[in-house]
């Protein structure tokens, strides 16, 4: 399993920066005179070049081998969320001659991140596949998609730490963009290479995402994510309206409820997958109620203390639904389908990441409650296709 940790500290540099993102931007957008919608749309933007670019990799690494892939992913990580923290910094010192270009050039940097850090998770997953069998698969999984459960971990905290000691808003930003650096030398030196699955001149599978083997899971998938999307994104407002806070306690307060989210993501994939081994699909029965929870309490929190159990709630529901859709798939699709079948699975974030943050942001402007019940619906949405569809009963058992 030494492999699942390399790839695991390789995302996790990236997951890192992104995770910053949540307690700061709230205040940072406010800060250029952005409203949050603007906030939500660039985002959700930024998907789009996810979306296009996720399942063309994940066919690339077929070819060219998976290692490869994920450098680019994590060097082009790199690259795009350091011009969007120039761009930031440029915004909030007049630089730009107006709103309108500022938000422009950000959306531009993260259609950067989207476009070139599509490729580090596909060939992440399709090398998991590739090196693991059965419940060991499953673990790997786990321990993989952890990353994002450590970046929501220390991502928050970092930010918090660095506003609190004077640095800025946007020196988070800044140190971000360096951390993905480290992930590239991580897998340079030792992750080890595997022979591409595609012998040279043989073109890679095509799989579509209404391929009745995928179908179920990626639906579920991108109910969770598209959950995850719109919590991320409306969290920093609700913590400053709902209990009247400045922009720096709401920092604070921001970070320490999204940090309790990732402790219980990074105990559910870290312990509890790793001592129990569930299925797949005990993994999906398991979690998804468990984000219903989540958001009920969530949407009528009336306390710092109550939005904080909700998050670990929804920690514990996403850290369970992630690993098991991605495990799911893979055991739906042949060898040589593995890193399409990836690319598939990869995109779901980008899908969920497209409508969620202008979708939720939009919502919010509306009523502070409504993206939380508009996301407990969509999770009985997937419980419903896990119930009523039959592909999630013919998944092979992990064994």
């Amino acid at each position: 399993m030494r492999f699942a940790w390399i790839l695991f500290g390789a995302l996790f540099s990236a997951n890192l920066g992104y995770s910053v993102l949540a307690p700061v931007l709230p205040s940072l957008m406010r800060q250029l005179g952005m409203s949050e919608v603007q906030g939500g749309l660039m985002l959700s933007l930024s998907s789009i070049a996810w979306i296009v670019c996720s399942t063309w990799w994940g066919r690339y690494s077929d070819r060219r081998g998976r290692k490869p892939v994920i450098m680019i992913g994590l060097a082009g990580y790199a690259l795009g969320s350091g011009v969007f923290a120039a761009v930031m910094q440029a915004g909030l010192d007049g630089v730009f001659a107006s709103i309108m270009l500022t938000w422009l050039l950000l959306v531009g940097s993260r259609l950067m991140v989207g476009a070139l850090f599509s490729a580090s998770i596909p060939a992440a997953q399709a090398y998991v596949a590739d090196v693991s069998t059965g419940r060991q698969r499953t673990r790997a999984m786990g321990i993989l998609t952890s990353s994002v459960g450590m970046g929501n971990i220390m991502g928050p905290a970092l930010g918090a730490l660095v506003v609190s000691v004077g640095l800025g808003l946007v020196a988070p930003l800044f140190l971000a963009a360096l951390s993905p650096l480290l992930g590239v030398l991580l897998v340079w030196r030792f992750l080890p290479a595997v022979r591409p699955v595609l012998v040279q001149g043989e073109s890679a599978p095509k799989l579509g995402m209404f391929d009745g083997r995928l179908l179920p899971f990626l639906m579920v998938g991108f109910c969770a994510l598209l959950v995850l999307s719109m919590v991320q994104f409306t969290i920093g407002f609700l913590v400053q309206d709902r209990f009247g806070l400045d922009a720096i306690e709401t920092t604070r307060q921001t970070g320490l409820v999204v940090m309790g989210s990732g402790v219980s993501l990074l105990f559910t994939r870290l312990v509890l997958i790793q001592v129990f081994r569930p299925s797949p699909m005990k993994l999906l029965w398991m979690g998804m109620p468990l984000m219903l929870a989540a958001l009920l309490l969530m949407a009528f929190s009336a306390s710092l203390l109550h939005l904080l159990l909700a998050m670990v709630l929804l920690g514990l529901g996403i850290g369970m639904v992630q690993p098991g859709f991605r495990s799911a798939i893979t055991f739906t699709v042949e060898p040589r389908e593995q890193g399409a079948a990836a690319g598939l699975a990869s995109a779901m974030p980008g899908y969920g990441f497209l409508v969620g943050p202008a979708l939720g942001t939009g919502l919010y402007s509306v009523s502070p409650f409504l993206p939380y019940l508009v996301t407990a619906l969509v999770v009985l949405a997937g419980i419903a296709v896990l119930l009523v569809h039959p592909a999630t009963r013919s998944v092979q058992p992990a064994t």
